[in-house]
């Protein structure tokens, strides 16, 4: 691997980690004026949720159109630093949720970004894999 395509690696993990801050933000602290497990109403929750949800899709889809195709390194990486947030968050008491609410808002993140970055493969029309194209 080049070093010219690590540059582009690094450069999307980056371009989406900054696309999920920026739409998560969006979706939790402008639309919802934050959501909380323990101060947010159950339709706050959901709706904030959702929106989180499609935050991390966004975000998946930055990150693809950077690196100009399937390198599942990309929604790895952002996916690790979701994690670490998650895990310092929780281990320092600075959500003040139940452990089980962050991690299902982390999981539901995770999700998100795979899907987003996978973007194209759900717009296809034609549904056939690469070795069934190539055995043809």
């Amino acid at each position: 691997m080049g070093s010219k395509k690590i540059f582009r690696i690094v450069l999307a993990i980056i371009g989406g980690e900054i696309a999920l801050i920026i739409f998560a933000t969006i979706a939790q602290e402008v639309l919802f004026n934050g959501i909380s497990y323990t101060t947010s109403s159950f339709s706050e929750i959901v709706f904030g949720g959702l929106a989180t949800f499609i935050a991390a899709i966004l975000a998946g889809a930055v990150a693809r159109l950077i690196i100009h195709g399937k390198i599942n390194l990309v929604p790895l990486g952002i996916s690790v630093l979701i994690t670490l947030e998650m895990t310092y968050l929780i281990v320092t008491g600075k959500t003040g949720d139940p452990i089980w609410f962050d991690i299902l808002a982390g999981g539901s993140l995770i999700a998100g970004v795979w899907l987003g970055f996978n973007y194209p493969r759900f717009l296809s029309k034609d549904k056939t894999t690469s070795v069934e194209s190539s055995s043809s």
